[in-house]
């Protein structure tokens, strides 16, 4: 079976990408099942769906709306985290571009 590259890149993007969509196969906990994925998250989840139609399930894209929904809570606690100056890096990483 002879597949093209543009395939071959799509099948390799959604095997890099399932990680984010199905989370360790196990259960979300009962709170997170009952709160309604956010309208972003429904917003992307859609978007997946008119990408690839004869791909997924029903079942399959509440799944993704889910994982999506919890990827999304999960950024915005990151983002609520504050930093002091401990936690950032003491130096400053530029690219060698050769001798001036």
């Amino acid at each position: 079976m002879e597949i093209s590259r543009r395939e071959f890149a799509e099948r390799l993007a959604l095997v890099a990408a399932a990680p984010w969509f199905l989370e360790d196969f196990k259960p979300p906990p009962q709170q997170q099942q009952t709160q309604e994925p956010s309208a972003l998250a429904k917003a992307l989840a859609e978007t997946v769906r008119l990408r690839y139609p004869d791909r997924f399930t029903a079942e399959d894209l509440i799944t993704i709306t889910r994982s999506i929904d919890t990827r999304l809570r999960q950024i915005e606690r990151l983002y609520e985290t504050t930093l002091t100056n401990a936690d950032e890096p003491d130096f400053v990483y530029s690219v060698y571009r050769g001798a001036d």
